[in-house]
């Protein structure tokens, strides 16, 4: 075992002592408030330990489930904002929680300093412990392989973006595979996969697997299905079972449900908001604050989603569909503060009321949108196999300029694992991403998104 593998061998340790190190400081940082401040106004004796074993879950569970202790998964910056939101939802929620316990809101300055104080430390902490990972476990070389140029450009470009976990070494299309490329694959350490011939896959995962070198795979249509398959067994043969019906009828109902009760919720709490955002729209230009699209959701039904508007009243005055572009002159000053906050896709909560959408979905894409991917990407279809939604996978995973291969990935990951307790999760990691500036941008001239 060469010393880089011995130094993997301990990735796990290390990483967990990293995570004990945050997670403690967050915690002690919460019971010196709590003690100077707060404990005898509530709780006296054991009850302390309740309301910290309380504290260090809320803000494990938010920050697990954003990806907050994913040091050196995720960027530096998104890691640091992973564990800053995660600080101020639990510490919102136990202020919230101690208030209502004592009948009377609580002094809130204390915890505006804990707040600041805790993403003080993340900060720091983050930027050593980063520091620290790259420096034991340095960038990993990576070569490429894809189908063509195109794809191998595609992949290219997102890894570069990623050049503090990776370096590419090397860069081929499977036309240029040579005899001596198995060999090379050695000395690189790791390969990335896109979309290639079967046998050359094939070929390749057996190799790598007979050297224990690490191999990332972008998964296909067939190897997601498959991947999220029912293992079972017929007598002694194990079989990967795939049942293709998706949701049950008690899924259904409760799916159902929970759209009817939280787009409720939405709309009496966003009332405000989209009387404010509906006011402002129209005093800019006069013309009518709501736009309708239309848009495609399960079984291919079609169906009028509603936004409010964002572009100028004849953005395709053409009449032929164009989508969004980065720095789009289209889109109104109004509009651009209205896509920021997500204040235009407010409207769609009357949507989901309606059973149109659901609240957790794919995106609905239009139908001329679809028409055209299809042609050039025929999975594409499968993505109506569920009810349209308000976010998704794909939104939350992906940005708003993912290509549509990756969207359509990302979809059929919901499908296949799809749970009541995933579309619950999905909605908290909405929250997430409604403050990230690259969840909302257009896209690039001559790349195609299904959102304008």
């Amino acid at each position: 075992m060469n010393d880089k593998k011995r130094r993997y061998k301990y990735r796990r340790t290390i990483m967990f002592l990293s995570r004990l190190v945050l997670m403690a400081s967050i915690v002690l940082e919460f019971l010196y408030v709590w003690h100077e401040h707060y404990e005898q106004t509530v709780f006296f004796n054991k009850g302390n330990y309740v309301v910290t074993l309380i504290y260090a879950f809320l803000y494990f569970a938010f920050n697990h489930m954003y990806g907050g202790f994913k040091i050196g998964r995720y960027r530096r910056n998104e890691i640091i904002y992973s564990n800053s939101l995660s600080v101020l939802i639990a510490n919102v929620i136990i202020y919230l929680q101690l208030s209502l316990m004592d009948s009377a809101l609580l002094n809130i300055g204390p915890i505006i300093f804990l707040s600041v104080v805790q993403i003080s430390t993340v900060i720091v902490l983050i930027m050593i412990i980063n520091r620290i990972y790259f420096a034991v476990y340095p960038v990993r070389n990576v070569m490429l392989i894809c189908k063509d140029n195109s794809d191998l450009e595609h992949l290219k470009n997102k890894i570069t973006r990623m050049r503090e976990k990776y370096k590419i070494v090397a860069a081929y299309t499977q036309d240029k595979v040579s005899d001596e490329f198995l060999n090379s694959i050695d000395d690189s350490g790791s390969i990335m996969i896109g979309n290639i011939d079967l046998y050359l896959r094939k070929k390749i995962l057996e190799h790598c697997y007979d050297r224990d070198i690490r191999v990332y795979v972008i998964p296909s249509v067939q190897d997601i299905l498959f991947n999220c398959a029912e293992q079972t067994q017929i007598f002694d043969t194990p079989v990967l079972l795939n049942r293709n019906y998706h949701l049950t009828q008690e899924q259904r109902i409760a799916k159902r449900l929970v759209d009817i009760v939280l787009s409720l919720i939405g709309i009496v709490i966003s009332s405000p908001f989209m009387l404010f955002t509906a006011v402002a729209v129209y005093l800019y230009d006069r013309h009518s604050p709501i736009y309708k699209q239309l848009r495609v959701t399960a079984d291919d039904r079609e169906f009028y989603l509603y936004k409010f508007r964002s572009m100028v009243v004849d953005a395709e005055k053409e009449g032929k569909a164009r989508l969004s572009t980065k720095g789009d002159p289209r889109i109104t000053p109004i509009g651009k503060i209205i896509r920021a906050t997500r204040l235009d896709e407010l409207p769609q909560l009357f949507n989901i009321l309606k059973g149109d959408m659901s609240i957790v979905g794919p995106r609905p894409e239009r139908p001329e949108i679809i028409k055209q991917y299809v042609e050039k990407y025929p999975d594409f279809k499968y993505r109506t196999k569920m009810k349209a939604g308000l976010t998704g996978y794909a939104q939350v995973m992906g940005k708003y300029n993912t290509s549509p291969q990756d969207k359509l990935r990302f979809d059929l990951l919901y499908i296949e694992k799809y749970s009541l307790l995933l579309d619950f999760k999905l909605m908290f990691l909405t929250f997430k991403i409604m403050f990230m500036k690259d969840s909302t941008e257009g896209i690039d001239e001559g790349h195609t998104t299904a959102d304008s």
